[in-house]
């Protein structure tokens, strides 16, 4: 596939965008709950399949050419029982799919499948580009992390921290500690934050 480049930040303009849009109305806060979004905002069929993730290393992929998503059994299933650690990764991972929807349906217009089988012989054969996949991820990131509310989370700790230390910014891991203090809000992993800390300026490694 050939897969054009697109700069950060015009992904970030169509996963606000999509965040805003007049279908995720009420729906669009985080913990933004994905699996609704596909299902009922946008009308996806959710197909369970198991052991997707054991076999394709994917907790869920939207299918080219249709109007369904595949989602890991076990994934599913954990995200019902609200285990935390499945409830995350399912999310980004879903996310990552819209990111997918959003960007990439003209470049996957000509790829279609008549059932899993087939889907699953064309992953194995022709493995994901990493530039597709970069841009999904960072379409995740931004939709599941809106900058304005990261912001707002992340002045919050920096006027408490400040308080008790100046140079608070200077500990070593305090970066990592403010990450996974801010991500239950998101309903995300640490390391999504950081990245959004990193990729957006806010708080970027040195």
């Amino acid at each position: 596939m050939n897969i054009p480049f697109i700069e950060n930040e015009e992904i970030w303009k169509q996963a606000d965008a999509f965040r805003a849009s007049r279908e995720l109305v009420g729906n669009n806060l985080p913990p933004i709950d994905v699996l609704y979004i596909v299902d009922v905002a946008l009308g996806f069929d959710v197909i369970d399949i198991p052991n997707l993730f054991a076999d394709l290393q994917m907790d869920a992929a939207i299918v080219p050419g249709g109007k369904a998503i595949y989602v890991d059994k076990d994934a599913l299933e954990g995200w019902d029982r609200h285990d935390r650690w499945s409830e995350k990764r399912l999310r980004f991972s879903i996310a990552h799919e819209l990111g997918h929807h959003v960007m990439h349906q003209a470049v996957m217009a000509d790829v279609s499948f008549s059932d899993f089988v087939t889907f699953k012989r064309w992953i194995l054969d022709h493995r994901r580009s990493g530039r597709i996949e970069d841009q999904a991820n960072e379409f995740a990131g931004r939709f599941l992390v809106p900058s304005e509310i990261l912001l707002a989370e992340y002045d919050a700790v920096q006027k408490r921290m400040s308080a008790a230390e100046p140079r608070w910014r200077e500990i070593e891991g305090a970066r990592a500690f403010v990450a996974k203090s801010i991500a239950p809000h998101f309903g995300v992993n640490p390391q999504v934050i950081e990245t959004r800390f990193d990729h957006e300026r806010i708080w970027p490694l040195e």
